[in-house]
């Protein structure tokens, strides 16, 4: 990634973003100037019915262990719900399987579930459903999508607990550590990183 996200922040900070309040900016501003070691621990309206889309992981080579029953991630953040966005997702899994990971066992298992954030069903699946996930892409405006995200999740009664997915490669420094900060801080919601 060859941005500079501190001149984003600043930029932020100044006024020109109306969607993130100054304090969340300046905030990330002092954490970006900081080296971005800040390291925070995890701990609307509904618009009409959206269509939900799933996908099974396809073999893509190295093959671990299958551990016999599917496991559903339900996904917040994607561009949409068609198979090529959840296959983000599976690609992700894929690398932190190939990493050595071995909680993901086989990534083919597992069901990706894209939610549209807009969903009336949100509430009622975020007690249903155990695993959740916000996808984070890796370009400029990822911070303040991200946000928004963050933002709609806690007013729409979304899930209090997501794990970070985001494309295969994206670092833990900087975005991914600034929104675990402002998830835990400004919306108590625990997001977990994993990236490294």
């Amino acid at each position: 990634m060859g941005w500079d996200q501190a001149a984003g922040l600043r930029q932020w900070a100044n006024g020109e973003a109306q969607d993130c309040p100054a304090h969340v900016a300046e905030t990330l501003v002092e954490l970006a100037a900081a080296g971005g070691n800040g390291t925070a621990r995890a701990p609307a309206k509904p618009a009409s019915t959206a269509r939900v889309s799933t996908h099974r992981a396809t073999d893509t080579g190295n093959r671990v262990p299958d551990t016999g029953s599917a496991v559903t991630l339900m996904v917040l953040g994607l561009p949409g719900t068609a198979e090529r966005h959840t296959a983000r997702v599976t690609e992700l899994l894929q690398s932190w399987a190939s990493e050595g990971r071995r909680w993901v066992g086989d990534p083919r298992a597992w069901r990706i579930v894209a939610l549209p954030i807009s969903s009336p069903h949100l509430p009622v699946l975020a007690t249903q459903q155990s695993q959740w996930a916000l996808w984070v892409d890796d370009d400029l405006e990822a911070f303040r999508r991200g946000y928004r995200l963050l933002k709609q999740i806690d007013e729409q009664g979304g899930p209090r607990r997501l794990i970070a997915v985001h494309p295969p490669g994206v670092g833990r420094q900087g975005l991914l550590t600034n929104l675990q900060y402002v998830a835990e801080a400004y919306f108590g919601i625990e997001l977990l990183v994993l990236a490294r």
